[in-house]
C-alpha cells in the first residue's frame, strides 16, 4: 500500500502553494452493489482522501473542469486505490451543486484470476478456481476508469459536504468479466483560496 499512499502525500504537500482549491476527507461503504459494480466481495470501509482544484481557465475549452487527486484505503484489507479525473460542478442553487466526474485508478487488488476452463486442469483446481471467481474480487485490469458522482452541500464558505459514489471498472477492455467495485459515501470537504 505504501507505493500507492506516495503520489497521494506528495499532492497533499504540493496542493499547499496552490491559490485555490479543496482537500476532502470522507467514510464510504465498500463494494456496494450499485447496478453496475457487482458488490459484495469485500468487506469494510473505505476512507477516501484527497485534492481538488478549482474551475481551471486553462482548460475553458474542456468546461473548466477541477482535477482531483484521491486515494481509497480500505479497513479490511480490501482494494486500497488512486485516482485522478477531472470533474465538471454544476450548481442547482446557490449552496447545491452537483458534480460528474471521470478519471483512471491505480490498485492493488487482485488481477486476472486464472480460467477455471483451462484445459488440463484437475476437477479440484477448476473447483478452487471456480470459487475464486465467486467469492473474491478480481479487477481484471491494474489501471481502471473511475467514474463519480457527487451531490453537495455548501455549508460555509470554506466547507461543504458531499454525497458521493465512486467506481472503478476497466469497462470490458481487458476482458468480458468486469465485476467492478463501487464506494458510496460521505465526504467533507474544505475549500481554500478563492473558488471559481
Amino acid at each position: 500500500m505504501s507505493r500507492l499512499a506516495v503520489p497521494f502525500v506528495a499532492a497533499i504537500l504540493f496542493a499547499g502553494p496552490a491559490t485555490a482549491g479543496e482537500a476532502f476527507v470522507g467514510v464510504y461503504a465498500h463494494d456496494i452493489d450499485d447496478g453496475i459494480s457487482y458488490g459484495k466481495f469485500e468487506d469494510g470501509a473505505q476512507i477516501v482522501g484527497g485534492v481538488r482544484t478549482t474551475a481551471l481557465d486553462e482548460l475553458a475549452f474542456l468546461g473548466r473542469p477541477r482535477v482531483h487527486l484521491l486515494a481509497g484505503l480500505n479497513t479490511s484489507g480490501g482494494v486500497n486505490y488512486v485516482a485522478s479525473g477531472l470533474a465538471w460542478r454544476f450548481d442547482l442553487t446557490k449552496r447545491l451543486y452537483v458534480q460528474p466526474g471521470l478519471g483512471l485508478a491505480i490498485h492493488d487488488g487482485r488481477v486476472a484470476f486464472p480460467s477455471p476452463d483451462e484445459p488440463g486442469i484437475s476437477p479440484a483446481e477448476r473447483l478452487k478456481r471456480l470459487n475464486d471467481f465467486q467469492t473474491k474480487l478480481d479487477l481484471g485490469s491494474r489501471v481502471l476508469f473511475e467514474p463519480e458522482l457527487s451531490i453537495g452541500y455548501k455549508a460555509t464558505r470554506r466547507l461543504s459536504l458531499e454525497l458521493s459514489w465512486i467506481h472503478l471498472s476497466h469497462g470490458r477492455l481487458a476482458g468480458r468479466y468486469n465485476p467492478g467495485v463501487g464506494d458510496v459515501g460521505l465526504r467533507v470537504l474544505y475549500r481554500y483560496g478563492l473558488d471559481r
